[in-house]
This record gives C-alpha cells, structure tokens and sequence, in this order.
C-alpha cells in the first residue's frame, strides 16, 4: 500500500473512530443518570475486557481448527513496560482528572482547554518525535481551539484553582496518550494496546468501586443493573466505544503522527453536539454551527496536508 494511501485509511479509520466517541458523551449521560461514575466505569472496563477476550478465544480456535488465525495476538516475551504506562496513563488517569476538572470546572471551560491539545501534540511531534509539521496545521490546529470554543459559547464558565491543576493534568495524560499509543505500535498489534489499556482499567475502576459500595452495594449496583438504558449504554460503551473506537484508534496511530490524530479527535466535539440536539433535545444555536463549521474545515485541509507530505 502506498503511503498517501496508507495515510488516507488511517484518517478515515481515525474519524469513526472520534464518531463513535462523540456519541459516547451522549450515552454517559444517559448512564450517569442511573448510576455513578465508579458503577459506570466498573461496568464498562468489565465489558470491553469481557469482549475483547471473547474475540481473541474466538481467534484462537479458528487458528487451532484452519492452522491460520485471523490475526496475531500474543504479550509472550514482549516489553510490557510501555503498554502498561499508557494503560495507567489513558483511560486510568485521563479518567480521574477528567472527572475531578468536570466537578470543579464547567463544561464550556473544559472542553474550550482539552480543544489545545492539538496544539501540545504539534510541539510534541516537533521536539519529541522529530516529525515534520507544515504551517497549515498549526494554524488549523489554533483555528480549531476557536471553533470548539464557538461550541461551547453559551456555556457558564467556571473554574477553580484545583480545577485548573485537573484540567492541565488531562491535558497531559491525552497528548502523552498519541505519544505512548504511537511508540507501543511498533512492537504491539491495536488489538493488543487496545486490551492492555482496558485491562488496566478493569483493575483499577472495579476495585474502586467495590471500595465506594463497601456496606451500600444495593443502593449504590441495583439501579444500575436494573436499568435496561444502563446495560445498554454500558454496552455502547464497552464494546463498541471502548473496543472498537479505542482499536481503530490505535490502529491510526500507527501511521499519523500525533497532530494529525488529536485534530481529528475534534470530530468527537462536533458529534456529541449534534446528538445532544438530535437526541436530547439540546439547544442549537448559530454560534454553535460557525463553531461545527470551523472545526470540520479544520480538520479537513490539516489532513489534505498532512497526506500531501507522505
């Protein structure tokens, strides 16, 4: 395959895979109703490592039955030091300091600041990675921290001294998430990143969990395990956020650099925005659609000239 062509597949595989994360927003919502944040992400690291070891079973005998699986999966006699630090980094850490920056700081502050990581993975790519950048993507990169701040216009801004220090602190786990996804792709498969992260967060967050419940385990589980729009979420969430977003995702880090990948993670902004009009009723308004606008531009012409360097 020819790198232009190779770059062409890892950005269409990117944006289903930062489609399927902005409904993601959507079905946390309709989740957190039900139950807290532990019980969610309990349950959700519990199914997409329940999934993702029923796909490599299943792997593994159509290996044993055809002599060929469908594809390679083994951690035998790998250096695991790597994976497991971007498993502690995202989704164990990401996820603690995202949580804490939304209690503290409101969402229109959170999601205009996480819009610059784009701009960190420039600097990343240039002084860590040694990767060419072109101006074009800088200024897209910038552009786009005022499309989603569009977005977000209408939003109350809040934010506290440790809501700040939380919010930097996720800044960090997402750009060292592109950095540490793309070095563990040249000795690991996406499947196997992919399993190695949420078995990280299956330990950690069921645990916790528990812990929380620790004397209150019906009022804190029943209604979540009750609640048929919680399985269901916990289900998208799981499997098809989790597994299969999270794979496609590592899969293009394999061939984009770190830039190009968290610009395209702005495709996820415009998605839950539209679904929180479509499906949940949400306020739609012309600030709103120059922000969607610039955004999908953006990452357009950025991507144009990213493929045009390959």
């Amino acid at each position: 395959m020819s790198p232009s062509r190779k770059h062409t597949v890892a950005v269409i595989t990117a944006c289903v895979a930062f489609v399927i994360f902005g409904f993601s927003f959507m079905f946390s919502s309709i989740a957190l109703s039900i139950a807290p944040t532990t019980v969610l992400l309990c349950f959700r690291f519990t199914a997409a490592v329940l999934t993702l070891s029923l796909v490599v079973a299943a792997n593994a005998l159509v290996g044993r039955i055809r002599g060929k699986a469908w594809f390679s999966f083994s951690l035998r006699g790998k250096p695991l030091g790597g994976v497991l630090l971007l498993g502690l980094v995202q989704p164990v850490l990401y996820l603690v300091f995202e949580n804490s920056s939304i209690r503290y700081t409101s969402s229109a502050v959170t999601g205009t600041v996480l819009a610059v990581v784009p701009v960190i993975c420039i600097l990343a790519d240039v002084f860590i990675s040694h990767e060419s950048v072109t101006k074009l993507q800088i200024l897209c990169a910038v552009a786009c921290v005022g499309g989603v701040a569009l977005v977000e216009t209408g939003g109350e801004t809040r934010i506290s001294l440790l809501g700040f220090v939380c919010l930097l602190m996720t800044l960090v786990c997402d750009v060292g998430y592109y950095v540490l996804s793309r070095r563990a792709s040249r000795q690991f498969s996406p499947l196997e990143v992919t399993f190695v992260m949420f078995l990280m967060g299956m330990v950690v967050f069921v645990p916790a969990a528990l812990i929380q419940g620790h004397g209150q385990m019906a009022e804190l589980f029943l209604p979540a395990i009750q609640s048929a729009p919680f399985w269901g979420s916990v289900f998208f969430l799981g499997a098809v956020s989790s597994v299969g977003a999270y794979g496609l995702l590592n899969f293009a880090n394999a061939t984009l650099t770190n830039s190009e990948a968290s610009l395209i993670g702005n495709i996820g902004t415009v998605v839950s925005v539209l679904a929180g009009v479509l499906f949940l009723k949400e306020d739609f308004s012309l600030w709103l659609a120059l922000g969607v606008v610039i955004i999908l531009v953006c990452v357009f012409v950025a991507n144009v000239s990213g493929g045009e360097k390959k």
